[in-house]
């Protein structure tokens, strides 16, 4: 059982006008109070190993206000899902059109992402859309980089994770999130090779990095990007 859950959420005011979304998880694993920005919510996340009393949540949140307001300062704009706005499809960049009168529910022509419906469904059906597409990269280079291994695997998922691109378990299913997919190509094969990579190494040794190394000889660059750049992918849609 996951030890880690939501447990408390608020907002706190401070100086009678700036405010800060906060949610508490608690996790008996944790060794030490752990603070961070959810780049979706822009809610600072508290991780702590005990219950906290309200005033120490406030006192806790007073006391790192300004390192709070300067994470929320460099988070990149929201990228909605909307008529009209473009977004990066594996290096390509996109442009929504909304066609409501059309009958053919999501179709990428070209360079252009054709949405037919009601507006305020635009977001929802660009989503589903996207997650089956990324299904069906993700599985054909998972499949191809897993061949060079001579290694199987099981399921193949796609989530929308916040806190990894892609994950392994020791029955060798694979999960991604979908948003990957809005990445270069080369950082998307970046985060296949990690998780080929964990079928054969479930742990991150030297003998791990040099498979993905094997699978994919700039990964180091890819790395860099994500790290760079995921808080962008997290405000997108």
């Amino acid at each position: 059982m996951n030890s880690e859950n939501k447990t408390y959420c608020n907002t706190i005011t401070l100086n009678k006008k700036q405010s800060i979304k906060v949610q508490i998880k608690y996790n008996s694993r944790a060794k030490h109070t752990i603070l961070r920005i959810d780049p979706r919510t822009d809610a600072l996340i508290i991780t702590v190993p005990k219950v906290l009393s309200p005033s120490k949540i406030r006192r806790l949140v007073e006391k790192n206000a300004n390192w709070i307001f300067d994470k929320l300062s460099l988070l990149p704009p929201k990228t909605p899902f909307i008529d009209g706005q473009t977004f990066n499809l594996m290096g390509k960049n996109i442009i929504i059109c909304h066609d409501p009168d059309n009958l053919g529910g999501v179709k990428l022509i070209n360079e252009t992402l054709m949405v037919s419906g009601k507006v305020e469904h635009i977001s929802r059906r660009i989503k589903d859309w996207l997650k089956k597409y990324a299904h069906n990269i993700l599985v054909h280079k998972v499949r191809s980089m897993a061949a060079t291994l001579d290694a199987s695997f099981g399921r193949i998922s796609i989530r929308d994770n916040r806190s990894s691109w892609g994950s392994c378990s020791s029955q060798g299913n694979i999960a991604f999130s979908w948003r990957l997919i809005m990445a270069p190509e080369p950082v998307v094969d970046y985060v296949v090779a990690h998780e080929v990579a964990h079928l054969v190494y479930l742990n991150h040794s030297k003998d791990f990095w040099d498979t993905v190394g094997s699978l994919d000889a700039n990964y180091q660059q890819s790395k860099s990007w994500l790290r760079i750049n995921g808080d962008f992918l997290q405000r997108v849609g």
